[in-house]
Protein backbone atom coordinates (compact mmCIF):
# COMPACT_ATOMS: atom_id res chain seq x y z
CA UNK A 1 0.00 0.00 0.00
CA UNK A 2 2.71 2.73 0.71
CA UNK A 3 4.49 1.80 -2.71
CA UNK A 4 0.89 2.64 -4.14
CA UNK A 5 0.56 6.14 -2.34
CA UNK A 6 4.04 7.05 -3.41
CA UNK A 7 3.30 6.17 -7.13
CA UNK A 8 -0.04 8.15 -6.95
CA UNK A 9 1.61 11.38 -5.09
CA UNK A 10 4.48 10.80 -8.04
CA UNK A 11 2.32 11.29 -10.12
CA UNK A 12 -0.17 14.11 -9.02
CA UNK A 13 3.59 16.15 -8.82
CA UNK A 14 4.36 15.39 -12.08
CA UNK A 15 0.55 16.78 -13.24
CA UNK A 16 0.84 19.44 -11.33
CA UNK A 17 4.29 20.36 -12.91
CA UNK A 18 3.25 19.71 -16.22
CA UNK A 19 -0.02 21.96 -15.54
CA UNK A 20 2.68 24.93 -14.58
CA UNK A 21 4.40 25.12 -17.89
CA UNK A 22 1.64 26.03 -20.21
CA UNK A 23 0.19 28.32 -17.31
CA UNK A 24 3.33 29.92 -16.99
CA UNK A 25 3.28 30.39 -20.67
CA UNK A 26 -0.06 31.39 -20.52
CA UNK A 27 0.60 34.40 -18.21
CA UNK A 28 3.37 35.71 -19.95
CA UNK A 29 1.42 36.08 -23.26
CA UNK A 30 -1.47 37.65 -21.25
CA UNK A 31 1.05 40.21 -19.62
CA UNK A 32 2.17 40.86 -23.38
CA UNK A 33 -0.58 40.97 -24.93
CA UNK A 34 -2.50 43.15 -22.79
CA UNK A 35 -5.04 40.80 -21.42
CA UNK A 36 -7.71 42.66 -19.43
CA UNK A 37 -9.08 38.99 -18.26
CA UNK A 38 -7.25 36.81 -19.52
CA UNK A 39 -9.34 33.58 -18.66
CA UNK A 40 -12.64 35.02 -20.51
CA UNK A 41 -10.82 36.61 -23.62
CA UNK A 42 -8.82 33.55 -24.31
CA UNK A 43 -9.68 30.17 -25.38
CA UNK A 44 -6.19 29.33 -23.85
CA UNK A 45 -7.11 30.79 -20.71
CA UNK A 46 -10.46 28.70 -20.28
CA UNK A 47 -8.32 25.37 -20.95
CA UNK A 48 -5.81 26.16 -18.62
CA UNK A 49 -8.26 26.66 -15.69
CA UNK A 50 -10.47 24.06 -16.79
CA UNK A 51 -7.05 22.14 -16.54
CA UNK A 52 -6.58 23.26 -13.17
CA UNK A 53 -10.03 22.36 -11.69
CA UNK A 54 -9.71 18.87 -13.13
CA UNK A 55 -6.09 18.16 -11.59
CA UNK A 56 -7.28 19.62 -8.10
CA UNK A 57 -10.01 18.01 -8.19
CA UNK A 58 -7.99 14.76 -8.68
CA UNK A 59 -5.74 15.57 -5.78
CA UNK A 60 -8.80 16.67 -3.05
CA UNK A 61 -11.61 14.47 -4.42
CA UNK A 62 -10.13 11.29 -3.45
CA UNK A 63 -8.61 12.20 -0.26
CA UNK A 64 -11.91 13.63 0.94
CA UNK A 65 -13.60 10.44 0.31
CA UNK A 66 -11.38 8.25 1.93
CA UNK A 67 -11.64 10.82 4.99
CA UNK A 68 -15.39 10.38 5.32
CA UNK A 69 -15.09 6.21 4.51
CA UNK A 70 -12.40 5.89 7.15
CA UNK A 71 -14.64 8.17 9.69
CA UNK A 72 -17.77 5.90 8.43
CA UNK A 73 -16.04 2.53 9.85
CA UNK A 74 -14.86 4.32 13.00
CA UNK A 75 -18.25 5.50 13.88
CA UNK A 76 -19.65 2.14 12.93
CA UNK A 77 -16.93 0.22 14.77
CA UNK A 78 -17.17 1.78 17.78
CA UNK A 79 -21.08 1.67 17.76
CA UNK A 80 -20.58 -2.67 17.56
CA UNK A 81 -18.01 -2.46 19.99
CA UNK A 82 -20.18 -0.27 22.56
CA UNK A 83 -23.74 -1.76 22.10
CA UNK A 84 -23.98 -4.62 24.90
CA UNK A 85 -24.41 -8.14 24.73
CA UNK A 86 -27.61 -9.49 25.30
Amino acid sequence: MHHYASQLVDLLLVLVGAWMVPATIFVIYAYFAGLRNPVTESVFGRAIIISLFIITTSIWLPIIVAAIVLSLIGHLWSRLRVRPRK
